[in-house]
């Protein structure tokens, strides 16, 4: 009998391992994300920032949605971009987070700097690429993903630099 069970056995095992490497296989074209999850760079999450030692990491790769308060351009090349974020990015904030008198969170889109190095100042910063990222409006429904930071030179929490930004419809 066992000589039997063998031979069924064998031609089951070959068909399940195609099937299952053929689903592997088909898995690496496209996998499906969920909205929520954070798409970041590789590599360290301060890479391409001027002075990361300002910034401490809480997460090198998070994912937040809310809506554009406010977009500011700064010296450095940086637009800040202040979120109201939704309600279930509220444990993102910490007392310090506010624009206006308002809770918010800051999100950074940096210039494109090389990942390899850090600018040593602003002037260097500002002298990089701009950033490929479509920059926002106020009232503009997004989803941002990158490190999330605390900003130890204002005490509040932000996203620096934002990796990707989506635009969501409004609702």
């Amino acid at each position: 009998m066992g000589a039997f069970v063998s031979a069924l056995t064998r031609p089951a095992l070959v068909a399940v391992s195609t099937m299952v490497l053929s689903a592997c296989a088909g898995s690496t074209t496209t996998p499906a994300t969920p909205a929520t999850s954070a798409t970041c760079h590789e590599g360290q999450a301060e890479a391409g920032v001027y002075q990361p030692d300002r910034l401490q990491v809480l997460d090198p790769c998070t994912h937040v949605e809310g809506v554009v308060v406010a977009v500011i351009p700064e010296p450095d090349g940086d637009y800040h971009v202040w979120i109201n974020v939704d309600a279930r990015y509220q444990r993102l904030l910490n007392p310090e987070n506010h624009f206006q008198g308002r809770p918010a969170l800051l999100a950074e889109i940096t210039p494109d700097c090389p990942l390899s190095t850090n600018p040593p100042n602003a002037a260097a910063a500002a002298r990089c690429p701009e950033s490929k990222l479509k920059i926002p409006k106020s009232s503009d429904r997004i989803a941002i993903d990158g490190p999330w930071v605390l900003d130890t030179n204002h005490g509040w929490n932000e996203i620096h630099p934002v990796d990707t930004l989506r635009f969501l419809a409004n609702g």
